[in-house]
């Protein structure tokens, strides 16, 4: 029961290195989506131990705060979108791949991550040698579906099926390794919730 007390405490303050994914250091795509600022430092460590061959992120790049609710919020947007910018520094920019969320300054994403791919609305594309499709939600994901369907937004989960994953990047830290396909999703941290301001949001 310590233990579990331990491990728990561990993931409210921080996210711990995924020791379990060592082979596939170097060898990944990695999957985040909705992340609140909070998060930034956590990313930052994760991306440095993982070294991702690709970086996806799929919106609401800096997520506690809601454009779409307060457009007023323009410069605290810009300002934390520059520590993202930092956050993401360990991905080399062309590696990096971003669909705008409906709370981002969609054109305020460009100037800031230069050599990434940037998009408004869903893409399929090769990422890594892989069969993609991604957007800001389920509903805006491309048809027919990729092999691998990257997403976030709120909780929805979509059901696989044979040939076809669904990546839901706000309930877990997606993590697909180049050559065999495979899937190991990270949990957030349990305070990335919280600083998302919603909880498990449904679409905020």
């Amino acid at each position: 029961m310590g233990a579990v007390r331990d491990f728990l405490a561990c993931f409210r303050m921080g996210l711990p290195l995924p020791v379990c994914l060592e082979g596939a250091r170097g060898r990944c795509l990695v999957h985040v989506s909705d992340t609140p600022s909070a998060f930034y430092g956590d990313l930052n460590k994760l991306l440095g131990y993982l070294e991702p061959l690709c970086l996806v992120h799929t919106g609401d790049l800096v997520d506690e705060v809601k454009l779409g609710l307060r457009p007023g919020d323009d410069d605290l947007f810009r300002r934390k979108l520059k520590s993202l910018v930092k956050a993401m520094g360990k991905v080399p920019g062309e590696r990096v791949t971003i669909v705008a969320g409906n709370h981002d300054l969609a054109g305020e994403i460009h100037p800031a991550f230069p050599r990434a791919k940037v998009f408004e609305r869903g893409v399929r594309l090769s990422l890594c040698g892989l069969d993609v499709a991604l957007a800001h939600s389920r509903e805006e994901l491309p048809q027919p579906p990729a092999a691998f369907n990257l997403f976030g937004h709120n909780a929805d989960v979509m059901p696989d099926r044979e040939g076809v994953r669904y990546l839901n990047g706000v309930l877990g830290i997606n993590v697909i390794l180049v050559e065999s396909g495979e899937v190991a999703v990270l949990p957030y941290p349990l305070y990335v919730d919280d600083a998302r301001s919603c909880k498990r949001k449904r679409g905020l």
